[in-house]
């Protein structure tokens, strides 16, 4: 995250919405006073079934734009962009994994004069993934 030049304005481990397992909201600002947010989700849904259900679940309500499948980083794994405009140019990020039972989702934004590279976010979005994935145990 240095590479981007965040700073944490304040942090929310509000847990995922109806789901066992832990989340972290972290509210940031960019080098410029521009808003970031990184939220990292883990879900462990009682069984796998339960699991792939959730998987599924979260491409069917999200607004941002699928940008394909990635591969290593799970039985299955998705990542999603989106580009707006709320007064400055903002750019986000998600991608998604399950594995068993669990289901981890990270989601990065960033706003500034211009949008951060999709590059950039997936970059970070998959190494905090993966280590996430590395730190809680599946079924």
């Amino acid at each position: 995250m240095a590479a981007l030049s965040l700073t944490v304005a304040r942090t929310d481990p509000k847990p995922p919405l109806g789901q066992p397992g832990a989340a972290c909201l972290f509210e940031m600002r960019t080098k410029d006073g521009h808003e970031a947010n990184l939220r990292v989700e883990a879900s462990t849904p009682v069984s796998e079934q339960e699991a792939r259900l959730l998987f599924r679940a979260t491409a069917q309500v999200t607004v941002m734009t699928p940008a394909g499948v990635i591969t290593g980083v799970g039985d299955e794994a998705e990542a999603f962009t989106r580009r707006s405009e709320p007064g400055f140019k903002y750019a986000e990020y998600m991608v998604r994994a399950r594995t068993g039972n669990l289901v981890v989702k990270v989601w990065l934004a960033v706003g500034g004069a211009s949008y951060a590279a999709t590059e950039t976010l997936a970059s970070k979005a998959l190494t905090l993934l993966k280590a996430t994935q590395a730190a809680v145990p599946t079924v």
